[in-house]
């Protein structure tokens, strides 16, 4: 089974906790990158999760992935345009299961427990990516972790 770190970065158009809000509050996340759409595209299945981490903040919620990759053109026309960073290569609908406040100190140091990235700079690489693919057990250890 496979769960996923869904990474919100600032853009030019809102910050990351305003864009994870957003997406949250829309009951979607966007797939900003072919990257992201094709990882999400090969290892969702239907028991999937995603934990939200946001840049400057830390992780701040939990989500369950309810939908395959959908095209942008299945958007509503408004929340496309909206969305078009964030959900420019597609997006999938998610539900919140739970939020909480962590710090990306905290969140950082929990990530490099159990994902074993001791190099500060590769776990800051794979964030950057927007996106990173967890196991169900490295998911449910994160989880147990936080506050």
């Amino acid at each position: 089974m496979s769960h996923f770190l869904f990474v919100a970065g600032t853009l030019r158009e809102r910050s990351s906790p305003e864009s994870a809000s957003l997406q949250l509050t829309h009951g979607l996340w966007g797939c900003c990158s072919a990257l992201i759409r094709d990882n999400l595209t090969t290892f969702l299945t239907p028991d999937s999760h995603a934990l939200v981490y946001v840049l400057k903040a830390g992780i701040c919620a939990d989500v369950k992935i309810v939908s395959g990759v959908l095209p942008v053109q299945q958007m509503d026309e408004f929340l496309r345009e909206d969305f078009k960073t964030e959900a420019r290569f597609g997006f999938v609908r998610v539900a919140l299961t739970k939020q909480w406040t962590s710090t990306p100190q905290e969140s950082h140091r929990l990530l490099q427990s159990v994902l074993q990235i001791q190099d500060q700079a590769e776990l800051t690489r794979r964030l950057s990516l927007g996106m990173h693919r967890l196991t169900d057990d490295e998911y449910r250890a994160i989880l147990s972790s936080l506050p």
